[in-house]
């Protein structure tokens, strides 16, 4: 049953000091379970899913071409490299690439934009608050007041303030549970909705959709949703800052059968971050379970 799916997800949920929103939705029939799924959550790096699609839908528009970036673009490229946009893209999903996120954030026109598409979409609790670079210079300034005025290269050169891992962490703690710089904001269901959006292709082209999909599949941060799953394909999206956020968040894909969808946010975790990376890779075991028994 239903239920005991729902109380599955709790039990694994309350063994880790964490607060939790959960979204599932299998796609066969409609069936949901939902455990504080409307809470806005801190997104950290899934919030670039919503990048992704406003991304394409310029692409669909013709508005934003996938033009090259020159040398120096991202810290991995050697010199005289370059790389298009859709690189960008794949980089920003795959890896999670914060510079390669930023690209795409410029190319579409900002926060703002991605803002706009989502409540075109009646996503109105999705928001980008920001680019990476603003996240983090953020964190920086608590640790040094003179960050405030750095460029983003400044930045990239000077890295983050020196200072004794124990002050660097507290540091840390203080910046998450003041909760004052989300480097993204969701409930765990409109990240569901824009998700199935995406699988309906009913947010940008057949061929986007599709295409972002492909992307999703080749994530290669593998220690949650797709842990302990086998004969499944997982289109997915992390969005970490340990020890205290490990969501992820997308589709379980049992061979041969409809897909489901799992979103997985959490927040103000204390203790072993690893921990809380396999309650989500453990609620994801128990979804893939229940889909593969055919109750949904």
């Amino acid at each position: 049953m239903l239920t005991d799916l729902e109380h599955n997800l709790e039990r694994i949920a309350n063994g880790v000091a964490a607060q939790w929103g959960i979204y599932v939705k299998f796609l066969a029939d409609g069936a949901e379970v939902c455990i504080k799924a409307d809470t806005p959550m801190d997104t950290m790096s899934v919030i670039k899913i919503p990048v992704l699609v406003e991304l394409f839908r310029q692409v669909d528009a013709l508005q934003t071409e996938h033009k090259r970036f020159g040398t120096g673009v991202l810290s991995t490229l050697d010199d005289g490299s370059s790389l298009t946009l859709r690189d960008a893209a794949m980089l920003m999903i795959i890896q999670s690439d914060n510079s390669a996120t930023d690209l795409c954030f410029d190319a579409v026109g900002g926060p703002e934009v991605v803002n706009a598409c989502m409540r075109s979409l009646g996503l109105t609790q999705i928001q980008a608050t920001g680019t990476c670079f603003n996240w983090f210079r953020a964190m920086a300034t608590e640790m040094d007041p003179t960050y405030a005025r750095l460029s983003p290269g400044e930045l990239f050169r000077r890295g983050n303030p020196a200072l004794p891992p124990l002050e660097a962490a507290l540091i840390r703690e203080r910046f998450h549970f003041d909760g004052k710089h989300p480097f993204g904001l969701s409930s765990a269901r409109a990240m569901g909705r824009l998700l199935e959006m995406i699988y309906r292709a009913e947010c940008a082209s057949d061929q986007s959709c599709a295409e972002m999909l492909r992307i999703l599949r080749l994530q290669q941060f593998r220690t949650r949703i797709p842990k302990y799953l086998f004969g499944t394909t997982t289109p997915h999206k992390t969005g970490d800052f340990g020890p205290f956020i490990a969501n992820d968040v997308g589709f379980v894909e049992p061979y041969q059968r409809t897909p489901v969808i799992v979103c997985f946010f959490n927040r103000h975790h204390r203790g072993i971050w690893a921990n809380l990376e396999d309650a989500v890779a453990r609620m994801s075991e128990k979804v893939w379970e229940y889909a593969l028994r055919g109750e949904n």
